[in-house]
């Protein structure tokens, strides 16, 4: 139980401690050597900051909208902009997380490129796109499906007309983020901390989790590796 997780802390802080204990890990090894993350930092403020205020102001209309909703006893009580101060928080973990992840795919896994496997990356994208057409199609009037599934669409096409060689390494660097990703949504909607309105998406969870997160994650991914490629 949450207890457990947080060490007996108030509930209140269920939402800080649980992106503190996010962050821990991958802050820790960002000094191994072989993948030197903490080498990256400077080129990774940019495209986090880019990437995170998209976000936030996304964030930001889609709770006015009613989209989504904060539950107030599981957080410090601290809002900017109508938003808890932790979700600006989970907007620099998560990132910086997700980049640690890719990183270490491209430090011990140097040959995993879209190039290399040209068929593998091409038949992914090809199988996200349909999802999301589909669910797009499915719930044409779902504030959340709608933005999310028609902006990974121009994302991935983007990035595969221009033939980015990291996009194979992005589709691997997402899968495995989708491990602690699942477990931190999971105490965020099962808690629930975030509430969803179910008008606006496509009523699927796996397990507690709004289908739409996982792809909203990827998502982030594309913006950010493009930034993040780009700086280097």
């Amino acid at each position: 139980m949450w207890y457990e997780i947080t060490f007996g802390l108030p509930s209140k802080y269920t939402y800080l401690t649980l992106l503190i204990l996010s962050v821990m890990g991958p802050f820790c090894l960002s000094f191994d050597k072989r993948v030197a993350f903490y080498k990256s930092w400077k080129q990774l403020i940019l495209p986090i900051v880019v990437a995170s205020t998209f976000y936030i102001i996304w964030d930001i209309i889609f709770t006015k909208l009613g989209v989504w909703r904060f539950n107030a006893p599981y957080l410090i009580g601290i809002d900017i902009f109508n938003l808890p101060i932790e979700e600006y928080g989970f907007f620099f973990v998560v990132p910086y997380a997700s980049s640690f992840i890719y990183a270490c795919i491209e430090s011990y896994f140097p040959k995993i490129q879209s190039q290399e496997y040209p068929n593998l990356s091409r038949l992914v994208s090809i199988i996200i796109i349909a999802i999301s057409f589909s669910s797009i199609v499915y719930k044409p009037t779902h504030l959340y499906t709608i933005i999310t599934f028609s902006l990974l669409i121009g994302g991935i096409l983007y990035t595969e007309l221009n033939k980015k060689k990291y996009l194979l390494r992005l589709y691997i660097s997402w899968a495995i983020c989708l491990l602690p990703m699942s477990y931190v949504n999971g105490i965020l909607t099962g808690k629930p901390v975030l509430i969803y309105n179910e008008l606006e998406n496509l009523g699927i969870r796996i397990g507690t989790i709004p289908f739409e997160d996982f792809f909203y994650h990827l998502l982030y991914m594309v913006i950010l590796i493009a930034l993040y490629e780009r700086k280097r």
